[in-house]
């Protein structure tokens, strides 16, 4: 009996092979819609669909690829995750033809609501029109509304880069390189009013309006991104330093744009500078060069004032007259726009600390502190500090103002 009934088996399995078939092959990529690029780390899972029993887990390779092997004849769920994407699911079967031995499946992977920010990195254009593009940058994307680090590229290889941005939040970039000053870029994704505000970008193309979708819900926004040279001798116009006739005092809105030369300097730690404080040609040449002298030293004392700026990166100098950028000299008559241009205040690199890749602050610890900062000042100008049910003062701020009360 036995060998009758194994005899039978072999005929049976010899006429329905396909139904005893042990695996189908299953193969997919995953990609964003419309093309735009295979899609890595998209954690896919797939389910049988009516044991509800897991069967595959991982994330897809750098190229969007996944592959396994599951068992013929029977139904499946596929389901795809991957962050600022909506998720994905689709179900399949591996019930196929006869002489069909594998599956091939494509995960289309739609965006959330946000904007897809593409960066190339160059350096400032030449007057013909060209511009080197720029390499091996460390770049770094913050996302301040939900304070963690999202993207950090140390010698990144290509001039271009890209990230999204989601809908109602508020990111800084910071690009560094040696030989280059930092170029900080605060954006605002529907935040207080503001569809999408990009501060720190000066050229932007094609145009953020001719790349979102209806309601404002999507887009792309490409950035070209110039890097200026940090090179010695370099000079950079401080715009809007005015002073009051006769007067070296630094205005409220002259502090404001010193606060920027302060910011660069932080962003900046190897940078030693000079500020050069410029006149026009009206009035004694030994009279403007002593009022430019005091402004330049005006201006440097207001920064180390207000700053942990050390005394040894930043000097003073005045050039009164003596470096006119147009041919409003002595006796030529010119219109005020004119004497205006030699009426200036200049940044001007004249030498380098050691720089250290390792010494590097990474962008969230610079935030961190800026944070710190900004909440020991609000502190500092409280006559009265509110302190919650089992809550205590950090530590520096604690330090601080015993230090102040022993100095009262």
């Amino acid at each position: 009996m036995r060998k009758r009934i194994g005899l039978f088996a072999l005929l049976f399995l010899a006429v329905f092979p396909a139904l005893f078939a042990q695996e189908v092959e299953v193969e997919g990529y995953a990609f964003e819609e419309d093309n735009r690029g295979y899609l890595n780390e998209v954690y896919v899972v797939i389910i049988e669909k009516y044991s509800l029993d897991t069967v595959f887990q991982d994330y897809t390779a750098s190229d969007g690829h996944f592959a396994l092997s599951l068992p013929a004849n029977q139904s499946f769920e596929l389901q795809a995750f991957k962050r600022v994407f909506q998720n994905f699911s689709t179900v399949f079967t591996t019930n196929l033809p006869e002489g069909k031995r594998k599956v091939f499946l494509e995960l289309r992977m739609e965006r959330e609501p946000g904007y897809w920010l593409e960066v190339t990195l160059a350096e400032e254009y030449q007057e013909d029109g060209t511009a080197e593009s720029i390499t091996d940058a460390r770049i770094e994307v913050y996302n301040l509304t939900d304070d963690k680090e999202e993207l950090v590229l140390e010698k990144h290889p290509y001039p271009t880069f890209s990230h999204t941005l989601e809908q109602g939040k508020q990111y800084t970039i910071m690009i560094r390189k040696e030989g280059y000053f930092t170029r900080r870029i605060e954006a605002y994704v529907n935040v207080d009013g503001c569809i999408l505000c990009i501060d720190g970008i000066s050229d932007l193309a094609p145009g953020v309006s001719d790349n979102l979708t209806a309601g404002n819900e999507l887009g792309t926004l490409l950035a070209n991104i110039e890097m200026t040279s940090a090179s010695l001798d370099k000079t950079l116009v401080i715009q809007n330093i005015y002073y009051d006739y006769d007067k070296w005092d630094i205005r409220p809105d002259a502090a404001y744009e010193l606060d920027k030369v302060s910011t660069l300097l932080k962003e900046n730690p190897n940078l030693i500078i000079e500020l050069g404080s410029h006149t026009d040609s009206r009035g004694k040449d030994k009279y403007n060069l002593d009022l430019s002298q005091k402004r330049a030293e005006s201006a440097v004392n207001y920064i180390l004032s207000s700053s942990e700026i050390g005394a040894g990166r930043i000097s003073a100098r005045g050039y009164g007259e003596s470096q006119l950028v147009n041919d409003c000299t002595n006796g030529v008559k010119c219109s005020e726009d004119e004497h205006q241009e030699n009426r200036r205040t200049e940044l001007k690199i004249i030498g380098f600390s050691d720089y250290n890749a390792g010494d590097v602050i990474p962008l969230s610890e610079i935030i961190r502190q800026e944070k710190f900062d900004k909440l020991l000042e609000e502190i500092q100008n409280q006559e009265v500090i509110q302190i919650r049910e089992g809550e205590e003062l950090p530590e520096e701020i604690r330090k601080d103002l015993e230090k102040k009360e022993n100095d009262q």
